[in-house]
């Protein structure tokens, strides 16, 4: 064969493979639907075992990498479940859920995802158009707040004051202790509680994301809650409302002081973005589409997130002794410390 044969016959079974990755889309599509007929849970863990030992042993049988034919698997896999996941879903219990600022990003995505589970939804947002207002919230059994950091707890007081003594309320905001006084307050007397989904309006699903909901005093608002946004593929962490600041000031506060101070090592090189890229190994690729990422969001978010919490200045204090730690380490002529510096990273992640 020539190469241009040979090319052309590579063109040829990729056409094939994508023709029959299409079709395996359109029939976990019909095992979805066929989940939500049953409202079956969207994830078979066993299941999903199953597919991944069955491509490992075809990958052996054709002397084949069973490493990289597992990491098609579980792209094919994901892509799937993502489809089973924005499946819409009839919940066992309708209700009437007013969201709160729900014209923005988070909350146009909550109501999506609601509104396909059968439940009525009314967007209480100026933005809307649609004339409602805050009092209008007084009709619903469920109200979730999507409001600014800084806004939330205004909101929860008003919607104390005009809801449903047996309505569940909760907000969706990043940190919790700027209000934190004011869910307590409000959890020891009525349905309130705290969630966090951890994901942005980008996602397609819950799939494979984290969900918090953090208790604040209401055992059963936190049941609820747990109820209305289960079983659509999410991994739901349930915690006190006291402790979730902490996890924040790490998961979200340190990720993204280091990806700002990794590009803001970069900025001040005064080497230019496309011939850093030209030299980028893996490594540094890899860390630079989070740095995008991050450097495109809203900077007056990012700083809410920063600035509110109650737990920054241990993190901040821990991030700026580490990285001293790394420069001193990298700069003696004693291996020793920077070892000792890997070592003890290696032994957390394991």
């Amino acid at each position: 064969m020539t190469l241009e044969e040979v090319r052309t016959e590579i063109q040829d079974i990729d056409y094939q493979l994508l023709t029959l990755m299409r079709r395996r889309l359109e029939l976990a599509r019909l095992v979805g639907e066929d989940k939500v007929s049953r409202n079956a849970a969207v994830r078979n863990i066993p299941q999903e075992n199953k597919v991944i030992d069955r491509y490992r042993g075809y990958a052996l049988e054709n002397g084949m990498n069973p490493v990289y034919a597992e990491q098609v698997c579980r792209i094919l896999m994901q892509e799937s479940i993502e489809i089973q996941a924005s499946l819409p879903r009839t919940s066992v219990r309708m209700r009437h859920i007013a969201i709160i600022g729900g014209y923005g990003k988070m909350g146009r995505w909550f109501a999506d995802l609601l509104r396909g589970a059968g439940h009525r939804v009314d967007i209480i947002d100026p933005s809307s158009g649609n004339g409602l207002v805050i009092e209008d919230a007084k009709w619903a059994d469920s109200v979730i707040v999507s409001v600014p950091i800084s806004r939330t707890g205004s909101i929860l007081r008003k919607l104390d004051e005009i809801c449903k003594p047996d309505a569940l309320i909760f907000d969706v905001a990043s940190l919790k202790s700027p209000f934190i006084d004011v869910l307590k307050d409000m959890g020891a007397r009525r349905r309130v509680c705290s969630v966090h989904p951890m994901f942005g309006p980008s996602a397609e699903s819950m799939y494979e994301r984290n969900v918090i909901v953090c208790d604040c005093g209401s055992e059963l608002a936190v049941d609820e809650a747990m109820e209305l946004l289960g079983n659509h593929g999410a991994d739901i962490r349930r915690m006190s409302v006291d402790d979730h600041d902490m996890y924040m000031s790490y998961v979200l506060g340190l990720s993204h002081a280091v990806n700002i101070a990794f590009f803001t090592v970069l900025d001040r090189s005064g080497i230019d973005f496309q011939d850093m890229k030209s030299v980028a190994s893996t490594t540094f690729n890899k860390l630079m589409d989070t740095n995008e990422s991050v450097a495109l969001e809203d900077p007056y978010l990012y700083y809410e997130i920063q600035h509110l919490n109650s737990n920054r200045e241990l993190m901040l204090r821990e991030f700026d002794s580490a990285v001293h730690d790394v420069v001193d380490a990298a700069l003696s002529d004693d291996p020793r410390a920077f070892k000792e510096l890997m070592d003890r990273g290696r032994e957390y992640f394991t």
